[in-house]
């Protein structure tokens, strides 16, 4: 009996999707593909309205610090998605680039018009700060998936991307990144728009209203942000990557551990900056709460996107190895490019030369 070998299988058959002895296949509970797509419009939705929705409010959070954290929270796992998707989704990295920063854009739109609402007016010095803010948050979650989907390969992809990606890649032209850059300088000029009656928008004076010139602030904030993504990461590889089954204990031991993260932070903020005074418990309690706010954000996003048949997988670089066909008496009797196997009868085998 023959048995193709694959470089893959290593000496092993090849799974055709039967129960292997130690366990069963996970099972696709993914809609069929006109269901999919409506459901992932319907998901891209809600996150959009959600999180938009959330940024315009978000500068009434920041009058008592209790509500400021869970905000700063929820705009975390807002950015954080938005990086998600634009380094770990499968396709053309600079086709989605100007998407990616369309949203950013778009993101600080809001932001800036909630703080012009709740100001009464155009308050340019505060609507410069939050874009510092916003894009040292952009930068300090991007950078890191990025270089992990460099580095060890990972990819969101769906279940059945290997039966359709050459349908996936023909959907990828030039005409998305000319959109995508044609609404992005669109939303810039809105946002230059909102900035109206002030002539000093340089970078110099962002950086001034921002404060991040204060080695104190810098120190919290560069904490939060180290803090944060070491809460999120686990988080989308246990709704993307985890085997189902182990997803409701994982998600056990990562709160635990995201509690020990924030136990580690207040103690080193703590240290740094000395004690925060009589509102020490709205702020600690703040910080704990915000970070396991953004970790239920990412596990819903997640959850949803693997309910929709997306998974976290590990792309395989280099053309794969031909599977051969070895007999049992161990001759090459297949050509990869033949349809059949070439048996070569015994009679025709060359004999073993004389000792």
């Amino acid at each position: 009996m023959n048995t193709p070998l694959t470089p893959e299988s290593n000496g092993e058959p090849e799974s055709n999707g039967e129960p292997e002895p130690n366990g069963e296949p996970e099972p696709n509970w993914a809609p069929s593909e006109p269901i999919r797509k409506s459901l992932l419009v319907v998901l891209i939705t809600t996150c959009c309205l959600g999180f938009f929705f959330a940024d315009v409010l978000i500068r009434r959070c920041f009058e008592d610090p209790f509500p400021a954290m869970l905000a700063l929270g929820v705009v975390t796992a807002q950015l954080t998605v938005i990086c998600v998707w634009g380094t770990l989704v499968r396709g053309t990295f600079w086709i989605r680039l100007p998407w990616t920063l369309l949203l950013l854009v778009v993101s600080w739109c809001g932001i800036a018009w909630g703080i012009n609402l709740h100001e009464g007016r155009t308050d340019v010095g505060q609507s410069l700060g939050a874009a510092v803010f916003w894009a040292f948050g952009f930068i300090t979650s991007f950078i890191p998936l990025k270089i992990a989907a460099i580095c060890f390969r990972w990819q969101i992809v769906q279940d059945d991307s290997e039966a359709n990606g050459d349908e996936q890649k023909s959907s990828y032209a030039i005409r998305d990144i000319m959109l995508g850059t044609f609404l992005l300088a669109i939303s810039m000029g809105v946002g230059r728009v909102m900035l109206r009656g002030e002539d000093d928008v340089s970078l110099l004076r962002a950086i001034e209203e921002s404060e991040l010139t204060d080695t104190t602030l810098l120190f919290a904030t560069t904490l939060y942000g180290v803090i944060s993504l070491a809460v999120k990461l686990p988080c989308i590889w246990i709704a993307l990557g985890e085997k189902i089954e182990k997803i409701p204990s994982r998600v056990g031991v990562w709160a635990v551990y995201c509690f020990l993260l924030t136990i580690v932070e207040l103690a080193l903020l703590t240290v740094a900056l000395g004690d925060p005074g009589p509102g020490a418990v709205e702020i600690f309690g703040g910080i704990i709460l915000s970070h396991q706010l953004m970790g239920a954000i990412m596990l819903a996003v997640c959850l949803a996107l693997r309910g929709l048949g997306y998974r976290l997988e590990r792309s395989i670089s280099g053309k794969p190895i031909p599977a051969i066909e070895i007999p049992e008496a161990g001759y090459p009797v297949a050509d990869q490019a033949s349809a059949d196997p070439i048996v070569i009868p015994q009679s025709e085998r060359p004999s073993d030369p004389p000792h």
